[in-house]
């Protein structure tokens, strides 16, 4: 077939246009290794002056800077995804940063340890919650991510009374949108006789499940991808998981996002032994006891209340110490180095049993998908 004047007009177009793309492609690669460069030498003064290479503090400095000063073609969620893959390269260079995280893989934690890390970090799939509290604490990783709440089923309490024994801290946290898909084999509904999922997923789907599959079994998993990896042996068995977990074990997505509530978010947190600097939008943790007495808890945050500090989170916890003891956590905004933040628990100290400072760090920003 002859083409027009005009097509091969835009053939050519495309084929100058594609040559630009290739030469201004060259010069990022020729750029992106210079930053490398420059990378390995500031990880060799972090050593040498004792620093760690992890600073969330840092990198959410960058990436504001790096968004104030777009000219509108990049959208600030495509320039975070490019420069956090970037700064993630980065940190590869100047020390394997190896991370633990509730597994296996393809869990919503892998993706939030994904999101927060990126690709060039080391990441190891732990058995449960305390295991990776463990492998941080012995060094074997440098930092761990662990679900902290959900929005529809509250607190994770494994991690906070975790935070209870442990004497690790909080140095970054991130939110996470979760969709629970339903996968097969086969990608038939009709041909689903029993469904695996961790508890939780279950219960953000429990009416979807009753009014769409009602009469078919279900059977709880320690993790959705374990549920992915049994319905990928199972012909006539169906999970519901993740996308990822679809991609991975060669499942089918039979219905997308079966959650009860669009809204369902996770928080997780990154722990580990470093403190962040200050960025300007903090949040502070804490654990604290008071004495067994009327308005013992009332005094102990008073010091919050008459500085005016948003305490965004309130939990309680049995201590496991003796009964009828409790051990509270709080979210404040704000860091530990501002004046009122900074005032405030060091009086909390002195009207508590004990308080144990979980660290001040980058409140999360946007919601992940």
């Amino acid at each position: 077939m002859i083409q027009a004047p005009e097509e091969d007009g835009n053939w050519l177009l495309l084929e100058k246009l594609r040559r630009r793309i290739d030469r201004i492609d060259d010069r990022i690669l020729s750029l992106l290794s210079t930053r490398q460069e420059f990378a390995a030498e500031i990880g060799r003064c972090k050593r040498e002056l004792g620093l760690k290479v992890f600073d969330p503090s840092r990198e959410r400095k960058v990436l504001s800077w790096l968004v104030s000063n777009s000219n509108g073609n990049l959208s600030e969620q495509a320039i975070k995804g490019v420069f956090s893959e970037i700064i993630s390269a980065a940190r590869s260079v100047q020390e394997p940063l190896k991370v633990a995280y509730l597994g296996p893989e393809a869990t919503f934690c892998h993706q939030a340890a994904k999101k927060m890390f990126g690709h060039c970090a080391i990441l190891r799939g732990a058995d449960s919650i305390e295991q990776v509290f463990e492998l941080v604490e012995a060094g074997v990783c440098t930092a761990g991510v662990v679900p902290l709440e959900n929005s529809c089923e509250g607190s994770v309490n494994m991690t906070l009374d975790l935070f209870f024994k442990k004497d690790l801290k909080i140095f970054r946290e991130g939110f996470l949108r979760i969709r629970h898909h339903l996968l097969s084999g086969t990608g038939r509904k009709e041909k689903i006789r029993l469904i695996y999922s961790h508890p939780m997923a279950l219960a953000q789907c429990r009416s979807w499940l009753k009014r769409h599959l009602p009469g078919v079994s279900v059977m709880e998993t320690e993790s959705t991808s374990a549920a992915a990896g049994l319905a990928a042996r199972e012909p006539d068995a169906g999970a519901v998981g993740s996308r990822m977990s679809a991609c991975i074990y060669g499942l089918k997505i039979v219905e997308e996002s079966i959650q009860d509530h669009s809204d369902n978010v996770t928080r997780f947190v990154v722990i580990g032994k470093s403190n962040n600097g200050p960025t300007g939008n903090d949040k502070t943790s804490l654990l604290f006891s008071v004495p067994h007495r009327a308005g013992a808890l009332l005094r102990s945050l008073e010091p919050i209340a008459k500085r005016g500090i948003n305490m965004t989170r309130i939990e309680s916890r049995p201590m496991k110490t003796g009964n009828w003891e409790y051990f509270f956590f709080v979210d404040l905004e704000g860091h530990e180095r501002d004046g009122n933040v900074g005032k405030a628990v060091r009086e909390m100290e002195e009207r508590c049993i004990f308080i144990k400072r979980l660290g001040s760090y980058p409140a999360g920003g946007e919601l992940w998908d």
